[in-house]
């Protein structure tokens, strides 16, 4: 059976808006050993699948600086500090696309990266998209829609055309709320 680590100290290595570093002091259960170990303490990630009434998925194609290549993806952010992350998707929708959704659905919410990540990122089904207005897009933000039917989804994923995981698992997500 796996037992909870016992933490013996905690120091912020780094404090930004978008996470805090925490290196932690911890001691091994079972072998009584002391290790470091790196947290990164990050708000709540949300995503959302688009779809307007003809099935078209609403993605957005943005440059990411990990990567230093453009991402094709759905919309999606951080929740701001207190904001429900369902209210948090749909003003990420809105400032993404200009579009938005009186019927969002969550469809499923996985830990982002638990090795090293204290948050969850929680993914909805907006349905019957409209556009509403512009973009309102922030200073790190260049985004380009990219709308693509439904269907096709399988095949961009296939051939590497959406790669990131939390976008992956989002589809996933999609698949499993069909299926019911």
């Amino acid at each position: 059976m796996i037992k909870k680590w016992k933490k013996n100290s905690s120091k912020y290595l780094l404090d930004n808006k978008i996470f805090k570093m925490r290196e932690d002091s911890v001691t091994s259960p079972k072998l009584g050993s002391d290790h470091k170990v790196w947290v990164m303490e990050v708000p709540t990630w949300v995503n959302i699948i688009p779809l307007t009434s003809k099935g078209e998925v609403v993605l957005v194609n943005q440059y990411r600086f990990g990567t230093e290549q453009a991402s094709l993806e759905i919309p999606g952010g951080m929740a701001d500090p207190g904001e429900n992350p369902k209210t948090a998707a749909v003003r990420e929708l809105k400032e993404e696309t200009g579009f938005v959704s009186n019927e969002v659905i969550e469809i499923g919410r996985v830990e982002s990266n638990p090795a090293i990540m204290s948050n969850h990122t929680y993914t909805y089904l907006a349905l019957n998209c409209k556009k509403l207005g512009d973009q309102s897009l922030d200073g790190t933000e260049d985004i380009e829609i990219i709308k693509k039917h439904i269907d096709d989804i399988p095949q961009l994923i296939r051939e590497g055309a959406i790669q990131h995981a939390l976008v992956v698992s989002a589809f996933y997500f999609y698949n499993l709320h069909q299926s019911n």
